[in-house]
């Protein structure tokens, strides 16, 4: 995930509070009310002892969801499957278009093929330690939706820009050596930190709300500031700001202006992100997924995200495997059911 400036982010002293917009001659121009407390993206171990406990309930909520994949992030959407595992989602760009055997919209049948990795595989400690540590977790990867030929981890749009992958409780603890998984085990659900049982819950996503307040989560490449991931807050902008964000950007010669806003797709916050942090969860204030962070960038002195909509991923998902045969989605329904 790119961006190209410092910004300030803001917190509420009651987190539902909503950022302000106004418009300029540029047409969009954020102004915070006041009551708003001004704070830089901060690292979670700070964000846990925040004064402000509805703030804190929410991040520690949401916070055992979201993991490393290798110098960027992941979330897991859901543990509601038939084997109780991590359905996961991340960007394709963040795996890497060119590491999927296929372009072609598909899956990987998990009960014959093990395409697991160890190797930069974290989630946070399951009893809630806010320090990362040292342990690695199995990471599989399930399905991807159609990747263009001609995209790269550059240039893919974001309705390409996802893909999901399971976690098992296969776990080892880093040694600096190369080590694989076995085939992905169903014995065992896996244990995460989840006090809410937000992963298990009945909706465990939604759909994001104009002028809403979202918290995003992730793992900057800065592992030094950030070692534990880091947090942030911003609004969802309405479809219209949306779109005129897109047109200034591409007026100012910023890359995402030549990236048409779908609001099918995506929608957009202003809500801080760093490199590292694409494929971590954006949520809403009841804890539940709103999508994935996939793009960012600064307009007016103001952070820009652009988020994979949770509903057009389940919708991706929904169409693909009501067009397999019979013997196909009996390979793959017991990893995602529960959500389709």
């Amino acid at each position: 995930m790119k961006n190209k400036d410092w910004v300030f982010l803001v917190f509420s002293l009651f987190f539902l509070s909503i950022l302000g917009c106004s418009k300029d001659s540029s047409n969009v121009v954020i102004e915070p009310p006041s009551g708003i407390i001004d704070t830089n993206l901060i690292k979670l171990e700070d964000a846990v002892k925040h004064p402000n406990i509805q703030f804190v309930n929410l991040i520690n909520k949401v916070r055992g969801s979201v993991g490393t994949l290798g110098p960027a992030s992941k979330v897991i959407w859901s543990r509601k499957n038939d084997y109780g595992l991590g359905l996961y989602i991340s960007a394709n760009h963040v795996y890497g278009v060119e590491t999927w055997n296929t372009r072609a919209e598909s899956f990987v049948n998990l009960s014959s093929v093990n395409n697991g990795i160890f190797l930069g595989s974290q989630i946070p400690q399951k009893n809630g330690n806010v320090l990362l540590g040292n342990e690695f977790i199995a990471d599989f990867k399930l399905y991807h939706p159609e990747i263009p030929i001609s995209a790269t981890n550059a240039t893919i749009l974001p309705a390409n820009d996802f893909y999901l992958g399971i976690l098992d409780n296969q776990r080892i603890n880093d040694n600096g050596f190369a080590v694989y998984p076995e085939n992905v085990q169903t014995s065992h659900p896996l244990e995460i930190y989840d006090p809410n049982s937000r992963t298990t819950h009945a909706q465990t996503w939604s759909n994001p709300i104009e002028g809403k307040t979202i918290m995003v989560v992730g793992y900057p490449q800065d592992r030094i500031s950030y070692p534990n991931g880091a947090v942030s807050t911003g609004k969802v902008f309405t479809n219209t700001d949306a779109e005129s964000i897109i047109a200034q950007l591409k007026i100012k010669g910023d890359e995402e202006g030549d990236i048409p806003y779908d609001s099918n797709v995506e929608f957009i916050a202003n809500a801080k992100s760093l490199p590292g942090m694409s494929g971590g969860g954006v949520f809403n204030s009841e804890g539940q997924l709103l999508g994935i962070s996939v793009r960012a960038t600064v307009l007016n002195n103001e952070p820009i995200l652009r988020v994979v909509k949770m509903t057009y991923i389940w919708n991706k998902l929904s169409s693909f495997y009501n067009n397999l045969s019979t013997t196909d989605k009996n390979k793959l329904l017991p990893f995602v059911n529960g959500e389709l």
